[in-house]
């Protein structure tokens, strides 16, 4: 600390050196024009998923898995003719997108009806083109493989729009899905919301610091402090290569109400003396940005790999910005900023608190801790742990769809098409023997066999293998060889090592959909066994399923690092075991009242939600970190004072920067309620409960706690 004092006054009598380390600070921050919008469905593969060595083998062997579909309704008075010659039309101007290798449509079964039985026809028909609405008809496009399928996806998605959707007659209703038509769209809102989410929050909290300090100086110089932290931080995106997507968008608001956090600290200043400053300063706001980094850090030890990015973009990015604020922040707020005259004034948050310290008698104590622990064990009740086994726990689930808003166009469109045209879900279940070999004849006879069963499942809406193409193929094997042979290619390799099976199961929940997809999957393997061949799926749902279900297990994982971790943070801090206990288990009540809210509003775990208990546990200790460093200052009065007095006095110079820290905690995170994404607008709901919950546990349950533990000796 004396060292450390020597440079802020070193550093304060020098404007030259503070304005060399701005321009240093500028030339490291310039990798953040690298930024980018991206959302790549491999991030989202647990890191030792077999699903990903399938996905390469699938690409290899078929070509691009992502699949495509345009689904027409004509009206009900068009005729055949009208059908057929739409459809063409629709074809020819696919052939003019580039990134569409190929598409089918009913068109290709009536130009094979002179050579192949009906029967034949029917079956393929069955399998491909069967709509609820019979005025319904599909075409599948088959999307051509591009390295950079997220960013070159939106380019091909407008030219499917002017090429072709375009030219389609109005009164012909089209709608285009497929997993990749979601993921960019959300893409699209995340791009969208992330500059504007984050400009709405930087003025409502320079409003509210405005409301605040009341002084002009000090609201430039905190938003000075903010912008030079936040700009080597945001570089980051650019030196880690990570996008902005679904998850990741939310680093920069957190990026802002830190830096806001620490600077509001910063500038309340209490003392025209360095190093008396820098000791109340210092300490507890290097100890509430190590309790947010080890939060944050607690996600990198995810197998998801989005997951592992945002726990190590967001914790470096703390660093990074605390170093930046240590080295430029306090010298400038030493240099330019009196003592703050305003934090010793007594108003009605004080007394509002004293009167409450006042009437804080042991009998209210203990109801108090009481309630306390009883919310927390609620909390831990419904949470969805093996801890207790009922039905009540918050549900594990999410639907992709429900990533949207009603009002949005594609989520409106695939609704559309779910009611009128039944399942559009596609899985693909990549076949091979276990032991490398070529697939036998006896083999494709099982397979055969195999979709037989499948047929009979009731929520199969249709199912496709080799053996439906098969009569087609011996027969243009006799007109066109080439054309039999990539035909054939498309559900058997040439080396007959991989084949592949298409099925159809209803839509849904990730919950839903998984036991859809365990019911076929036990249908095949009753069939494979013994027969030495594996059959698994493979692709988005699949991928999506895996990926939810190991959600909660790391998030508990992640919770209980990060709170043993603060928990030894807080006592080595005060060095006082008792008291960081106390400040850990009062810390940790906002949590559990956040699980409650989720357990009474429907809230699922899903990818956004699951993240929130590390990201605010950093948080919410905030206050208690400020509170016990002034409290264990307090201890050595006891003989003289009460408990409660003790904390009414450790309280007074620090709850109004740590009540305009809280407010900025929720104000950041109560405008992620305005994103697009139904997703992080529960993640907005959820963290903005979580600081008002933990502001309510600092100021009235901790105390409470604390009277118990810390008896009076003083009456």
């Amino acid at each position: 600390m004396k060292f450390y004092a020597r440079y802020v006054k070193y550093a304060s009598e020098r404007p030259w050196l503070l304005i060399l380390l701005i321009l240093i600070t500028a030339l490291v921050g310039i990798p953040i024009k690298d930024l980018k919008v991206a959302n790549h469905p491999e991030d989202w593969y647990p890191e030792n998923s077999y699903q990903l060595p399938d996905k390469k083998e699938f690409l290899k062997s078929f070509g691009n898995d992502e699949p495509m579909i345009l689904f027409l309704t004509f009206p009900d008075t068009a005729s055949e003719d009208t059908r057929q010659t739409q459809i063409q039309n629709i074809r020819n101007n696919l052939r003019s997108v580039y990134g569409i290798e190929d598409n089918f449509s009913r068109l290709n079964l009536l130009s094979a009806q002179s050579f192949i039985d009906e029967k034949y026809i029917n079956r393929i028909n069955d399998s491909y083109f069967k709509a609820s609405n019979p005025n319904g008809e599909i075409i599948f496009m088959k999307v051509r493989k591009h390295p950079e399928p997220d960013q070159n996806r939106p380019f091909l998605l407008d030219t499917l729009n002017t090429n072709v959707l375009a030219k389609i007659p109005t009164n012909i209703r089209a709608d285009i899905t497929g997993p990749g038509v979601i993921f960019t769209e959300i893409n699209e809102m995340s791009t969208r919301d992330s500059w504007w989410l984050f400009l709405i929050c930087y003025i409502l909290i320079f409003v509210l610091l405005w409301w605040r300090l009341r002084k002009a100086s000090y609201l430039i110089l905190c938003s000075v402090l903010v912008v030079l932290a936040l700009w080597p931080s945001m570089a980051l995106f650019g030196y880690l290569n990570v996008p902005i997507n679904l998850v990741t968008l939310i680093a920069p608001l957190l990026f802002v109400i830190n830096y806001f956090s620490f600077s509001v600290h910063l500038v309340a200043k209490h003392t025209s003396d360095i190093t008396p400053y820098l000791r109340k300063k210092i300490p507890p706001i290097t100890t509430s940005a190590l309790t947010n980094i080890i939060g944050f850090g607690s996600l990198m030890i995810s197998d998801i790999h989005v997951v592992f990015q945002f726990g190590l973009l967001t914790s470096l990015g703390i660093i990074i910005g605390l170093l930046v604020l240590f080295l430029i922040g306090t010298p400038l707020v030493v240099r330019y900023v009196d003592v703050n005259k305003n934090l010793e004034k007594v108003d009605w948050m004080n007394k509002l608190l004293d009167g409450f310290y006042f009437r804080l008698s042991k009998g209210l104590s203990v109801v108090l801790t009481v309630v306390l622990l009883g919310w927390m064990f609620m909390g831990i009740y419904v949470f969805p742990s093996d801890l207790f086994s009922h039905n009540g726990k918050i549900s594990v689930d999410t639907d992709s769809i429900g990533f949207m808003k009603e009002d949005n166009k594609v989520r409106q469109s695939k609704e559309y098409i779910e009611k009128n045209y039944g399942s559009v879900n596609i899985v693909e279940f990549i076949i091979k023997k276990s032991d490398g070999a070529a697939l036998s004849p006896e083999n494709m006879t099982l397979i055969s066999d195999i979709r037989k069963d499948l047929k009979k499942v009731p929520i199969v809406t249709s199912i496709v293998t080799y053996d439906v193409w098969k009569p087609i193929i011996n027969e243009l094997k006799i007109i066109s060889p080439k054309e039999a042979n990539r035909l054939a290619a498309a559900y058997l390799t040439a080396d007959k090592k991989v084949s592949r099976l298409t099925v159809r199961i209803p839509s849904g929940t990730v919950k839903q959909m998984e036991k859809h997809l365990n019911a076929v999957q036990k249908v095949i393997d009753q069939k494979i066994k013994g027969y030495g061949i594996t059959v698994r799926p493979m692709g988005y749902i699949p991928a999506y399923i895996e990926q939810t279900n190991i959600v909660v297990d790391e998030m508990l994982e992640s919770l209980l690092v990060a709170v043993l971790l603060i928990l030894l943070v807080m006592s080595v801090f005060v060095r006082n075991f008792k008291i960081g206990l106390i400040a850990t288990l009062v810390s940790v009540f906002p949590l559990c009242a956040v699980a409650l809210l989720m357990k009474w509003l429907n809230i699922p775990f899903d990818v956004a939600t699951s993240v929130i208990f590390s990201v605010v546990v950093g948080m919410v200790a905030d206050d208690a970190l400020h509170i016990i460093w002034a409290f264990k200052s307090n201890l050595h009065l006891r003989n003289n004072y009460t408990t409660n007095i003790l904390f009414a006095d450790s309280v007074r110079n620090i709850v109004h920067p740590c009540t305009a820290t809280s407010i900025m905690f929720a104000i950041g995170f109560a405008v992620l309620m305005g994103s697009e994404i139904l997703l992080i607008v529960d993640l907005g709901i959820l963290s903005a409960s979580a600081i008002i919950f933990s502001w309510f546990s600092h100021f009235f349950f901790f105390p409470a706690v604390l009277r118990l533990f810390y008896p009076d000796k003083k009456k």
